[in-house]
């Protein structure tokens, strides 16, 4: 296996993670839209499942900082390219382009959890 092709396979790896991480932000969000949406739509209590629903609340957190940690990742293997020959501009992407960072760096320093009453 060449360079460019053992740089594509973790490229395409790191792509398919970021994606399953958004793909479960987008899918914790529906969730909670469609258990408060139903709620108001029969008059239920917001005490009924709200346990449930408050932990979903607490996993899109985690998911966002989940998508931090591969932000960083992802800044990092690409600032590792070009230490085995690869440049980070000729691996196949998803196809987005990136915005200007404008000075921002990922760094995949999140706060601390804390827990809330």
């Amino acid at each position: 296996m060449q360079r460019r092709d053992i740089a594509q396979s973790i490229a395409d790896a790191l792509f398919e993670a970021e994606g399953a991480v958004d793909m479960a932000l987008e899918k914790a969000a529906l969730f909670i839209a469609l258990t408060s949406s139903l709620r108001r739509d029969h008059d239920f209590s917001a005490v009924l499942g709200h346990d449930g629903v408050a932990a979903v609340a607490r996993s899109v957190d985690t998911l966002g900082q989940t998508r931090t940690h591969l932000m960083a990742a992802h800044a990092a293997l690409a600032a590792a390219a070009p230490e085995i020959g690869v440049r980070p501009a000729t691996l196949h992407g998803t196809g987005v382009s990136k915005p200007e960072r404008n000075g921002i760096v990922p760094t995949a320093e999140v706060p601390a959890p804390r827990i809330v009453a």
